[in-house]
């Protein structure tokens, strides 16, 4: 279906790489432009095959496979596709799916036909001024992929030599899709650790007759087994593997309360299940929980604070962000991180001192009191990025937030009975469920009686911002 040039252009000079166009230069793609509509399921673009568009994305969502891979989705507006197989002239080398309807523009090469002679110059010029913002934009995304490839490198290597300098182990991974074993084999293939895959219940269970294992890591479709393991103490250290949001994983933890490790993953991100998994495991194996460089990439210059008392957490935070925004996060990410560390300083300060005998010692006090700690009540306030995520921590020496805590304040904020819980607080008991919604992922460190950690991370990037945060939690 053709549309009319000036109701596309009013549409694609909104698109990233023809922001820089003149208006006559709009309309001039905009003449060459059709309005196309793909069913769900359509193959748009098959690899090996010639092609000779340029589509546009307008609505809907498509995926990326090679040779009957997934290797990417996108559903932003203005996205192309099938650009190097026009420029080339070589067939395909992807193919483009649409995974819900999708609408697009598409600009045709038989169009060039009917273009009369004196006139074929001028487009031809015009053609390829819009592959080279194409190819512009291309090298940029590709520069930045490699520079996150880079960093990304350097997490998981210095995941694999924390495993390395630990004695190893034996670890059994119970998970029913193959293409998540492959990855985690092979990252483990090299640091000493001995792993085992079941991709069952049943499986598991036979090879839980072989012997005792160092860490079991189940999917939470397993989670019967889970339970076995931990209540016959087939190993120390039990982790529950899901792929849901605080809610989801509510839902499982509530009626399992014995699980005393807990990683979220996105089944899609290969890359980070593979560096969380790791992390984990170098944590349980070497025994130890704590520490923000963890989630971050190695050689990042940690800031770190002591928390002496109530009237500090405004100077903190102001250096927090100082540091932020001298390193170039957005203003959106900093306002975030504010939140989450104040709400983390709160409860260092006013939740987490107990006596001798784990009673709370400024629970009940009002939030607008002033609080000195003494030397041995201070916790220490952490905060680093590394270009690609910012990190906020705090660690307590008290080491008395409870699983039970956790779940219960979550699931009251949830269910809507916030600060039902609270009847001896001075707080409104909102902390936990504003610290994790406003971060991309909150992980709770806790070694009973000495120590307790929180970190919070925030993706860098804007478009990754999840829209179900999550958390993780290692209880020792």
């Amino acid at each position: 279906m053709k549309m009319h040039p000036a109701d596309i252009v009013q549409e694609i000079k909104g698109y990233s790489f023809f922001k820089s166009f003149s208006t006559d230069l709009l309309l001039q793609v905009a003449a060459m432009m059709h309005n196309e509509v793909f069913p769900a399921g359509t193959v748009v673009l098959k690899e090996g095959q010639t092609n000779r568009n340029l589509y546009f994305l307008r609505s809907g969502k498509l995926e990326i496979s090679l040779a009957g891979e997934v290797l990417a989705s996108f559903d932003t507006p203005g996205e192309v596709w099938g650009e190097m197989s026009v420029i080339t002239s070589n067939p395909a080398s992807t193919s483009v799916r649409a995974i819900t309807e999708v609408t697009c523009y598409v600009i045709k090469d038989e169009d060039f036909a009917h273009v009369h002679p004196k006139d074929k110059d001028r487009f031809q010029a015009l053609l390829y001024q819009i592959y080279c913002m194409i190819l512009t934009e291309r090298l940029i995304k590709t520069n930045e992929k490699a520079r996150l490839f880079e960093i990304l490198n350097r997490e998981l290597h210095e995941a694999q030599n924390a495993l390395q300098r630990g004695a190893g182990g034996r670890v059994l991974l119970i998970e029913p899709d193959k293409k998540q074993q492959m990855p985690l084999r092979m990252a483990l293939g090299s640091t000493g650790v001995h792993l085992d895959i079941a991709s069952d219940a049943a499986q598991a269970e036979e090879l839980l007759k072989g012997g005792k294992y160092d860490v079991v890591v189940g999917e939470d479709s397993c989670v019967d087994v889970l339970r076995k393991v931990e209540e016959q103490k087939l190993s120390p250290n039990v982790i529950l593997l899901t792929s849901h949001d605080v809610q989801g994983n509510l839902g499982i933890l509530v009626p399992n309360r014995f699980i005393k490790n807990i990683i979220s993953r996105d089944a899609e991100d290969k890359n980070a299940t593979i560096r969380f998994v790791l992390t984990a495991l170098g944590k349980l194996l070497n025994k130890d929980l704590f520490g923000i460089d963890k989630y971050l990439t190695w050689g990042v210059d940690i800031q770190k604070r002591v928390v002496t008392h109530s009237g500090q957490r405004e100077q903190l935070r102001d250096d927090m962000c100082t540091y932020l925004k001298k390193a170039g996060v957005r203003t959106s990410v900093i306002d975030r991180v504010n939140t989450v560390a104040e709400e983390m300083l709160m409860n260092a300060i006013y939740d987490a001192p107990v006596d001798s005998h784990g009673k709370a010692i400024f629970n009940h006090v009002s939030r607008k009191q002033e609080v000195q700690l003494e030397t041995h009540q201070q916790s220490v306030f952490r905060y680093a990025t590394d270009g690609v995520m910012a990190a906020v921590a705090v660690v307590d020496p008290f080491g008395a937030l409870q699983r039970d805590v956790i779940i219960d304040y979550l699931q009251t904020c949830y269910n809507g009975t916030a600060g039902s819980l609270n009847t001896t607080k001075g707080g409104a008991g909102r902390g936990l469920h504003q610290i994790i919604e406003n971060s991309d992922l909150t992980i709770f460190n806790v070694k009973q009686g000495v120590r307790t950690e929180v970190i919070c991370l925030f993706n860098l990037d804007g478009q990754k911002r999840l829209a179900q945060p999550s958390f993780h939690y290692f209880f020792m």
